[in-house]
């Protein structure tokens, strides 16, 4: 079962085998770092070093395992530059006023306007309000948000650029609308969400009507769908995906894996297939190892 999906101008459906260069290969130094701190419903949390400029996207767990989740990758939670929130559900909000007044007083956040009133943050003075489409810059990184398809007040994915390379993030979202497909266009690195298995989700725990909104085009995406989009995004740059928000109840690590790389297999395409965690940090993921 899939929804609908854009075509995305700019955008290869495939890509030859050896045409674009893996993590391992690519020849200069070190400008773009991705750390999933932790993804799905119980928190979501992904740290960005860009050339030396660390923000979050998103603060779903509390302060004190956010802090942790980062000490173990390395990252100093003091350095923490900016916060770019996506929509005000709790599992992306929940540990975000603790750990600015503990761990990163001087930090930004980053949210549209009726997100940050959603999630209570519209009062501070530390906030930045984002238009999607509207490019604004975080040290070296040029950051655009855009528009995607969930049940909340203005939720947005990011696009984050240093020179040559881009990290694009959608998750949370029902469908991939003709904006987002376009934002994504051209990133090096994807997160992008494999939610859930249709089979296990109708087959499953839960009620009716929590089924038909995850199915929904304000819901979440399924295996299938994230595929069909990543036929779409797939180009010669794109060198990482990372399967992210998926479900414990609904989806396994092995489907969603088996989704992800059989649609890069049937693509020829090189890049490397990873499935995010919720309960452990990944490894960072180095764009431009050297």
């Amino acid at each position: 079962m899939r929804k609908g999906w854009p075509s995305c101008s700019g955008a290869t459906p495939s890509c030859v085998s050896g045409t674009a260069c893996t993590l391992s290969t690519m020849p200069y130094p070190p400008r773009l770092t991705v750390v999933c701190l932790g993804s799905g419903s119980a928190g979501n949390c992904t740290a960005i070093d860009a050339d030396g400029t660390l923000m979050l996207v998103d603060c779903g767990f509390s302060a004190r395992e956010t802090a942790s989740r980062m000490h173990a990758a390395g990252l100093d939670p003091a350095r923490v530059r900016a916060i770019l929130l996506t929509h005000e559900h709790s599992d992306h909000v929940r540990g975000i006023d603790v750990f600015l007044r503990r761990h990163a007083p001087g930090c930004a956040v980053h949210a549209t306007a009726a997100t940050l009133a959603a999630a209570g943050l519209d009062q501070r003075a530390d906030t930045s309000k984002v238009r999607a489409g509207r490019p604004f810059d975080v040290g070296g990184a040029r950051v655009t948000a855009f528009r995607i398809s969930h049940d909340a007040a203005d939720p947005v994915g990011y696009r984050i650029e240093v020179g040559d390379e881009a990290f694009g993030l959608a998750t949370d979202c029902g469908v991939l609308t003709a904006e987002a497909a376009d934002a994504l266009t051209g990133c090096t690195v994807l997160g992008l969400e494999f939610n859930h298995d249709v089979t296990m989700l109708e087959r499953g725990p839960y009620p009716y009507h929590l089924k038909r909104r995850i199915l929904s085009a304000h819901g979440h995406l399924s295996n299938d769908d994230a595929s069909a989009a990543l036929e779409t995004l797939a180009h010669t740059r794109l060198r990482h995906v990372i399967a992210m928000h998926r479900s414990r109840t609904n989806n396994t690590v092995e489907l969603a894996k088996a989704a992800l790389s059989g649609t890069l297999r049937r693509l020829g395409h090189p890049a490397v297939a990873e499935v995010a965690a919720q309960t452990f940090v990944r490894p960072c993921v180095p764009m431009n190892r050297g």
